[in-house]
């Protein structure tokens, strides 16, 4: 198109008004919980007078009969320390006779990794980066110690916070591709979920890295998102992300090709998300995908939906970050590099002088120099990039995918039953595109932006209808964010910031049944 709406950052002028709108509607939902509950302490309090005060008849035959032979037992009432408490307790007194008793929260434990903890998977090398345990707000109403004997008729309101069945390394990798180097963020309760002890919905968050595809690149960026989502009401959130295949920085599986194509790069992913869902039936899922991992991402869904389309249904949202999509050749990396890739015997060449590089310069230069060469990028990408240049295939896998995406990344390949076509199941999806993007062709962008995007412009967040609402929303940023935003806290902070927005937005359309 000639002319294009320009893009802002939020339907809010800025993030305070955003945080502010939300402050507001946790405060107007705690208000209404209050309420509640004292409507139901009221006519507890009520109930309660009305059974203790026996009618005018009953009190003079009380008085005009006999003593029984032997004292009947009195059973023991708690200390009524104030009409909050006495209700608080009566409640919990309710759920005592059928069922369990009330609780203090405990948070479970995921096998040895304790939930809350960042666990991190190296090939078979375990890491552990503990976390301080989240700490539910103090209950000044504490009812373990009153010993209550009464059974109480009235409906229990109170319910324990409690997770749902814990995700695992093995729930979202399966045997075949094991071990890969994986990313594994438990869900973090929401504080005021568990304040009003709401009903929780599980969702699980994957991440598809771009190309070098290590995931430890992201781990700032998805701890940060882990964080944001844990302030959504009613849901609980597992992040997941795992290296492409061919980029493990230990061990690698002994029948493994000398490099992952791009197809078998799509396979692993297919085969990854199908073993997913099919172990939990109920489980819904958002995943989101970086460069490459956008891709990978588009062609997840087509499969599915040609292949499995039940299973498509599930995958309820996908976001694509500096998403490399269509015709990668013609970006301005892209047409520097494509030259050099077809030289025959070239990426072999450039494989083993990397390995002599990296064997003969001691690991305090070789730091040195990524700190000179790679300025933008921060000590743990530095010692990520430093792990890549060591591991066993991970130059050689980025070296010939890389060759892989240029050739074959072209034309749109995926139909509307991928982008959007209006029916019951689409995956809603958002891409977001940089600026100035080396590895993006801005005229490529721009024509997915019209022939897909919703509205057929850069999507702008001021609530109104667009017609074609089931499409992907194409944002350009203007924020200054680069491509590779996840080598910097500072972009990924920002990065974790808007999708966790965009994942409330999605979860909100799955929540209502839209």
């Amino acid at each position: 198109m000639s002319s294009q709406t320009p893009s802002k950052r939020s339907k809010y002028a800025n993030d305070e008004e955003r945080k502010a709108a939300a402050r507001e509607r946790q405060r107007l939902y705690a208000a209404r919980k209050r309420a509640e509950a004292k409507e139901a302490k009221l006519r507890e309090s009520q109930s309660s007078i009305e059974a203790v005060i026996p009618a005018e008849d009953e009190l003079a035959a009380a008085i005009a009969a006999p003593e029984p032979p032997s004292p009947a037992v009195v059973k023991k009432r708690a200390p009524r320390k104030s009409a909050i408490e006495a209700t608080v307790t009566t409640v919990t007194a309710t759920a005592n006779a059928p069922v369990t008793p009330r609780k203090r929260v405990s948070r479970r434990k995921n096998d040895e990794h304790e939930k809350g903890d960042l666990v991190g998977i190296n090939g078979d090398n375990a890491v552990h980066i503990v976390r301080p345990a989240f700490e539910p707000p103090t209950d000044p109403y504490k009812t373990e110690d009153i010993n209550i004997t009464e059974d109480f008729s009235a409906p229990s309101i109170a319910h324990s916070y409690t997770f749902s069945k814990p995700l695992t390394i093995e729930s979202f990798i399966p045997q075949p591709l094991r071990p890969t180097d994986a990313l594994l963020i438990p869900p973090q309760p929401s504080p005021t979920s568990q304040l009003y002890s709401l009903p929780v919905t599980p969702y699980a968050i994957l991440h598809i890295p771009g190309n070098p595809g290590l995931v430890s690149y992201y781990t700032h960026y998805l701890t940060a998102l882990s964080d944001r989502l844990s302030n959504i009401p009613g849901c609980e959130f597992t992040v997941f992300g795992a290296s492409l295949g061919g980029f493990n920085t230990s061990s690698s599986p002994p029948d493994q090709p000398p490099f992952v194509s791009l197809q078998d790069q799509i396979s692993r992913q297919v085969e990854m998300v199908s073993h997913l869902l099919t172990s939990h039936p109920s489980l819904k899922i958002i995943i989101t995908g970086h460069s490459l991992g956008a891709y990978l991402l588009l062609s997840l869904l087509h499969h599915l939906f040609v292949h499995n389309p039940l299973l498509k249904s599930r995958i309820i949202g996908g976001i694509g970050l500096f998403p490399a999509l269509t015709n990668l050749a013609k970006s301005s990396s892209g047409r520097t590099v494509t030259p050099f890739v077809n030289i025959p015997g070239i990426l072999s060449f450039l494989v083993i002088i990397a390995r002599i590089l990296v064997t003969l310069i001691p690991g305090v230069i070789l730091n040195f120099l990524m700190r000179l060469f790679m300025p933008a990028h921060e000590q743990s990408a530095r010692e990520t990039t430093l792990s890549f240049l060591r591991s066993p295939t991970g130059v050689r896998e980025a070296l010939f995918l890389g060759r892989d995406e240029l050739l074959n990344i072209k034309d749109d390949e995926w139909d509307d039953g991928v982008w959007g076509d209006g029916n019951a199941g689409n995956t809603e999806l958002v891409f977001y595109y940089g600026e100035k993007d080396h590895w993006v062709f801005d005229g490529e962008r721009e024509k997915l932006i019209e022939t897909r995007g919703r509205g057929g412009v850069r999507w702008v967040e001021t609530g109104g209808v667009v017609s074609d609402r089931w499409k992907p929303k194409m944002i350009v940023c203007e924020d200054g964010i680069r491509h590779s935003f996840c080598v910097s806290s500072e972009f990924s902070e920002l990065m974790a910031e808007k999708t966790a927005r965009w994942v409330e937005e999605i979860v909100e359309k799955d929540l209502r049944g839209l």
